[in-house]
């Protein structure tokens, strides 16, 4: 059993037992979901888990171990700041149990706050000197820390505590390792392995042991190994990649840094490292392809740029490489070689005053640099030299568990919701209580931002009924709105607008009118764009064919400030109506106008504190903003409320 599994579960059992003595009356409904909850975490279901938590703690809010096992489940999927939140949460209802502090300090570590974590591990040990878990998670982060003496006591001391795992001496050689005692290394990973022969880690810690050690065939055998056990393990593939490179086998290193790309396409050392073994092949054009990739996923590394400028030169892409050169130089200004090399492109493109300006630059900085006078004579440097070696948890990049938060995601805002009239499955709607309220010509609205819920036959009969309707009497506000929904739903906007404007006409402080033609507006300029874009298009031997959708002549009509002012007439007559105050957010972001956009996402969650999509959509932009600390808080509240893919955005953007 995974060790971490077995520490929750010795709490939870002992948890359970102390809440069951001091609230001895609590419903069996809520025992069930507990125990289906636990059932999810063994099996590493954390989604699922974390629903039923949610549904215990609206229950019993005060149960300390409900808040405890939520955190388990957040940490599972990576959320270290919502799972420190609900461990404090447990603290704070019951500050008694040892392992609340120890899973706290883990995700402390995770989130660089490492006094926090530290002073964790000793109230831990104030409550439980005797726990060897206290002394092996300290020791990790110790580890991180590099402060190698200090993980080799709380390793002894653990060890000491009868603890014998693999894991115990895996950080103990990984200490080792870090102050150079490489046969007392050997010895701690070899006993890593006795214990357990399908240690990934341990081989590829003896792997990169030996690499130290200039051993570099023993090297490759064990992280051979390491593969053979995990072909999906990124951390290992990543480092037989340096290591064939010092055999020298580029192309095995270039097969290596394939996998890792393939199985983790958002690593820029990978592809960083791949671009630098192209050089090496005189594959110019691939390793571009490759820094452009790392330029985007990491904008801020210098390096891609200017090897990058390198290469155009080589190419004859003097402007490109002007480009990278000034990105370059404007993330490092006093980069000597930079200038230099800035003085030779613009010298190609006819600027020979710039050029003068940049080589008297780089000869002023070389002085400067009294250690490197030769700065500017010397060679062009061996590329391999820059090979970028990582040291750290490289979990992100191993996929053999297939985490949820580690796939791939498409990171875009949540669609705006409209009033849904048809039956769909609960929890792809959202309801509205509009009992008692004034402008809703119902007591409860049903709205989603599901496309595609009510087919096109459903809608052919709700035209057809509602026009009997109209018809025969004449016609009311509600015959008019819900044709026009149905409309709507066909993408007949012709018909839908000018139901919409006949309802407004009826009625003019018909709230949902006003909301929905705002939709309805919003997606007719979605279609006039994309036919403006295909305009030009054409297919050879083929008629184009007869466009389905119908689109008014007149378009100046719609847009987006139209769209806005229709929101802001739905929100006149309803200040808390949060769907209104959403969907503005989203066109106010499609817009460019964030901030209004951040206001509007926070009224929404204001009116509807479990708005999950409204605190996706903030967090995305407070990201987009900078604000990453506000937005990861955003996402996490939303993964909480059952956006998954919160959990995914968070992977590549809260934790580095």
């Amino acid at each position: 059993m995974d060790k971490r599994l077995f520490v929750f579960l010795r709490f939870f059992l002992c948890l359970t037992f102390l809440t069951l003595q001091q609230y001895p009356v609590f419903s069996q409904l809520d025992l069930n979901y507990k125990q289906a909850a636990i059932t999810y975490l063994r099996n590493g279901n954390y989604i699922e888990a974390l629903d039923k938590l949610n549904l215990a703690i609206q229950k019993e809010p005060s149960l300390p171990n409900l808040y405890f096992l939520r955190g388990y489940s957040k940490y599972g999927l990576d959320d270290y700041l919502g799972a420190e939140q609900d461990y404090t949460r447990s603290i704070d209802l019951s500050p008694y149990m040892a392992d609340v502090f120890i899973n706290r300090a883990v995700v402390r570590s995770q989130l660089s706050n490492f006094k926090g974590a530290m002073e964790d591990y000793a109230r831990a040990l104030e409550l439980d000197t005797a726990n060897p878990e206290i002394y092996v998670n300290r020791a990790r982060t110790n580890l991180f820390l590099k402060k190698y003496y200090s993980c080799l006591i709380d390793c002894n001391k653990a060890i000491e505590l009868k603890n014998n795992g693999e894991t115990v001496y895996i950080l103990r050689g990984c200490a080792q390792q870090g102050i150079k005692r490489y046969s007392g290394a050997l010895e701690d990973l070899g006993k890593a392995i006795a214990i357990n022969p399908a240690s990934v880690s341990a081989f590829t810690q003896r792997g990169l042991v030996r690499l130290d050690l200039e051993q570099i065939d023993s090297a490759i055998i064990d992280l051979t190994h390491a593969i053979e056990l995990d072909s999906n393990n990124t951390f290992a593939l990543f480092n037989r990649a340096l290591t064939r490179i010092k055999k020298p086998d580029p192309t095995g290193a270039l097969h290596d840094l394939d996998n890792v790309v393939r199985l983790s396409p958002y690593n820029s050392y990978a592809y960083y490292n791949r671009a630098i073994v192209l050089i090496g092949l005189n594959d110019k054009k691939n390793a571009i392809r490759d820094f452009n990739f790392v330029s985007k996923l990491d904008p801020k590394n210098i390096m891609s740029y200017y090897y990058r400028s390198r290469l155009k030169a080589d190419l004859h892409d003097y402007q490109g490489a002007l480009d990278d050169l000034n990105r370059t130089l404007e993330l490092l200004p006093d980069y000597t070689d930079a200038y230099y090399d800035r003085y030779e492109i613009k010298n190609k493109l006819k600027d020979h005053q710039g050029a003068i300006q940049d080589y008297k630059r780089a000869v002023e900085l070389a002085e400067k640099n009294h250690f490197n006078p030769d700065s500017l004579k010397s060679k062009r440097k061996d590329y391999f030299e820059s090979l970028t070696k990582l040291s750290g948890d490289f979990d992100v990049m191993n996929t053999t568990n297939s985490k949820l938060q580690n796939q791939p995601v498409e990171i875009q805002p949540l669609p705006v919701f409209d009033v849904f009239l048809g039956r769909a499955d609960f929890d792809k709607v959202r309801l509205y209580d509009a009992y008692k309220k004034k402008y809703y010509y119902m007591h409860i609205v049903v709205f989603t931002n599901i496309s595609g819920l009510m087919s096109d036959s459903l809608s052919d009969k709700e035209i057809e009924r509602q026009s009997r309707r109209i018809d025969s009497t004449g016609g009311n506000p509600g015959s008019y709105y819900e044709r026009a929904i149905a409309f709507a739903s066909t993408r007949n906007f012709n018909r839908a607008l000018n139901d919409f404007d006949t309802t407004l006409k009826f009625d003019s402080t018909f709230l949902l009118a006003y909301f929905s033609r705002a939709n309805a507006r919003y997606e007719l300029m979605q279609v006039i764009q994309a036919q403006e874009e295909m305009k030009n298009e054409v297919t050879i031997a083929r008629s184009p064919q007869k466009q389905q959708t119908q689109v008014p002549n007149s378009n100046l009509e719609h847009t987006y400030e139209a769209v806005i002012r229709d929101y802001d007439r739905a929100l006149a007559l309803d200040p808390e109506f949060p769907f209104g105050y959403y969907n503005r957010g989203f066109v106010n972001c499609m817009m460019g106008n964030y901030h209004e956009a951040v206001e509007d996402f926070t009224n929404a969650i204001r009116y509807r504190n479990d708005f999950a999509e409204a605190w996706y959509n903030r967090g995305l932009i407070n990201i987009l903003l900078n604000e990453n600390n506000k937005g990861c808080e955003d996402l996490s509240r939303a993964g909480e409320l059952g956006i998954i893919e919160a959990y995914k955005v968070m992977r590549r953007y809260c934790y580095k």
